[in-house]
């Protein structure tokens, strides 16, 4: 289980792996990008968790009979270490050939007991698993906040005018007014795009702000701010920190919740929430009592 960039599988051709492996399984330390933007460990200016959907989760039982199922992810954005996605699922599918329990029930427990104890034991926190079926209900995270479109705040004409010609973060462009009223924002886009930092492959998320502050926001220049990823080279968990800190910031708000929901790659998607209070965090987001249903994409 390593945590040097050159002793990972990234970026490599990998042969296929029949047997269970727990040595497959890569860590990053969370520090080499909290530090580039000044967000202390000791004293993080949010709560959250990292959200894995895992789409391909395969293994036998004892007498063959395949199990397929979808995996929900889950652990603390207080974690020295993240999960490395590529090598999640090269361990994930040392798993499909390997034969667990006698019945499909107990197959389940003693696979969910396994990875919950190996992914602990690589972050060095307590992580939680929860495996679904195609017949276990699903939920749709913030739902709601499809109803609040970034581009329908932004007066049709000055869409029109907007340029958009810087592709990498640059805080500079958020703009907004102080006042003297506490205003709640609600908006979600999906114009946000970044790319892995290692195979420099595209990644696709919708973003979910819930904010109260006293700044009268511009919303234009968070379109902007959020299209100047777009050349951006970080993990998932990354952007949603740096896009969180950035607004700390700059808006200074009383309340403030980012989420990112990103696409499915490689039969895995990820989805950071970051909140500065426990009350801000979407309760379907982190439950493993349902599966999550995708909103659009």
């Amino acid at each position: 289980m390593a945590s040097d960039l050159n002793d990972s599988f990234l970026g490599k051709k990998n042969p296929i792996v029949e047997n269970y492996d727990p040595f497959l399984l890569f860590k990053i330390p969370r520090s080499i990008n909290r530090e580039k933007y000044n967000i202390s460990s000791e004293n993080l200016p949010f709560v959250g968790a990292d959200v894995w959907n895992c789409y391909e989760v395969s293994f036998l039982t004892k007498n063959g009979l395949p199990i397929s199922r979808v995996m929900k992810l889950i652990y603390s954005a207080n974690s020295i270490y993240l999960v490395e996605s590529k090598s999640l699922k090269l361990y994930l599918n040392s798993f499909n050939m390997e034969k667990f329990g006698e019945t499909v029930e107990e197959s389940e427990e003693m696979v969910t007991e396994r990875i919950k104890n190996d992914l602990s034991n690589l972050i060095g926190e307590e992580v939680t698993i929860a495996l679904f079926s195609a017949k276990d209900k699903a939920v749709k995270p913030f739902s709601a906040f499809y109803s609040y479109d970034l581009l329908q705040f932004i007066p049709s004409e000055k869409l029109a005018n907007l340029h958009f010609d810087c592709f990498n973060e640059n805080p500079n462009l958020l703009r907004s007014q102080l006042t003297e009223t506490i205003q709640e924002y609600v908006f979600y886009s999906d114009v946000l795009r970044s790319n892995c930092p290692v195979t420099h492959q595209p990644d696709w998320g919708d973003v979910f702000v819930k904010m109260t502050t006293k700044h009268e926001i511009d919303f234009s220049s968070i379109l902007q701010y959020l299209v100047s990823f777009r050349k951006e080279a970080h993990f998932h968990e990354e952007i949603v920190e740096i896009i969180y800190k950035r607004f700390l910031e700059h808006f200074q708000p009383k309340k403030l919740m980012v989420c990112a929901m990103y696409t499915r790659r490689g039969g895995i998607d990820i989805n950071p929430i970051r909140a500065s209070e426990n009350s801000l965090l979407n309760e379907d987001l982190l439950s493993t009592q349902y599966r999550i249903e995708r909103n659009f994409r």
